[in-house]
């Protein structure tokens, strides 16, 4: 008879003690849930964060006037172009470069003409001391249906000039 008490609350202990291990795996799995779920929602931020990329590959015909310390230079430019969502066309830009000292102002306004009959405008200037590279921004003026998102967004670009006149040009922007 003692023995069967002693089986009773043995069992009675082994169910009390499961239920606690339960009821605390029930709640660590919760927590590993919430963590996970914290981190899936902070990583897709990162993903939605749509970035587009241009790259323009061109050359230039130059017009310059130089007077003692100062030098205008008109530009037109015609070039090929492509970028991260697949898309490739042409395009052209009219401008001007400004010098005087070791001061750049570069300002153009450009066309961009894809493989679709789509197009979209945009501003490209730069202020400078070096006009062979450097860093600036295109800002997107006006655009067709397919490229609406670009819209109004201001790029950062950097350019690379080769035989004076060529030149490659790579931007990164970020579309939210």
């Amino acid at each position: 008879m003692l023995s069967g008490i002693f089986v009773k609350i043995f069992f009675s202990l082994g169910r009390c003690v499961r239920f606690k291990a339960n009821v605390i795996l029930s709640n660590i799995n919760k927590l590993y849930k919430n963590i996970l779920f914290a981190y899936l929602f902070f990583i897709s931020f990162n993903v939605c964060a749509e970035e587009y990329n241009l790259k323009v590959l061109g050359e230039n015909t130059i017009r310059e006037l130089t007077i003692e310390n100062e030098k205008l230079v008109l530009a037109e430019t015609e070039f090929k172009w492509t970028d991260s969502d697949a898309n490739f066309g042409k395009g052209f830009c009219l401008g001007s470069i400004n010098s005087f000292l070791e001061n750049i102002e570069l300002s153009f306004l450009c066309e961009f003409l894809d493989y679709e009959g789509e197009k979209f405008w945009t501003k490209i200037y730069r202020k400078s001391s070096e006009l062979s590279t450097g860093i600036g921004a295109q800002k997107y003026i006006k655009t067709t249906k397919k490229y609406k998102k670009l819209l109004n967004k201001e790029c950062k670009y950097a350019v690379s000039w080769f035989d004076k006149t060529s030149f490659l040009m790579e931007q990164k922007c970020n579309i939210n």
